[in-house]
């Protein structure tokens, strides 16, 4: 391999790791100015961008599923508040699966490394349990838990990078069975939040 080959291998595996760095500042920004305490203060900030309000809650979705930065729920509540039911569903959906598509990517070319820079210290000692005990079954795992609205799945999903599974299979289950943990448990949260708004 050429030395200008080496360098810009080498810059590529570094990039991923630049661009979290990116996002945990913009996230610490986001935490500073309140955006991230609320469905209508995350609607506001969203909204902000006007004609590429889209694309931002989007791509606030694929990281969401990386960087666990609101409490469930509140993004899609949040979508389906902006964009209506069915497009807010539909774009968290293309958000969630982008971002469990890089999730895995990531886990299975940094391996453990990667899983332990990105979640809490509780929650890898929840993914090393889960990771010992359903390695074995991840597929039939996998498919349950996104069965299953309030299920872990992005544990699940970043488990399934350290596996044998095919990114193509894993695709294949994800694409198919998303949608349907996405939408019911969206459903429940705004349910949920129009009760709690009525009683304000």
């Amino acid at each position: 391999m050429s030395k200008k080959a080496s360098v810009l291998q080498k810059c590529l595996q570094i990039m991923p790791i630049i661009g979290l760095l990116f996002f945990f500042v913009l996230i610490l920004y986001a935490y500073h100015h309140g955006i991230f305490r609320s469905s209508t203060s995350l609607q506001a900030f969203i909204q902000e961008f006007g004609k590429y309000a889209v694309i931002v809650f989007v791509l606030l979705q694929v990281i969401q599923v990386i960087i666990p930065i609101l409490p469930g729920g509140i993004s899609s509540v949040a979508g389906m508040l902006m964009f209506g039911n069915g497009f807010g569903l539909l774009y968290s959906c293309i958000g969630l699966v982008i971002g469990e598509a890089i999730g895995f990517l990531l886990v299975r070319y940094y391996g453990v490394a990667f899983v332990q820079l990105i979640l809490s210290p509780k929650k890898y000692q929840k993914f090393d349990e889960l990771l010992t005990r359903k390695t074995k079954d991840i597929k039939k795992v996998l498919v349950v838990t996104l069965l299953l609205p309030f299920a872990p799945d992005d544990l699940i999903c970043l488990v399934a990078g350290l596996t044998k599974l095919s990114f193509r299979e894993f695709m294949q289950i994800v694409i198919f069975l998303k949608p349907w943990s996405v939408g019911v448990y969206s459903m429940i949260m705004l349910f949920l939040f129009h009760q709690a708004q009525g009683h304000l």
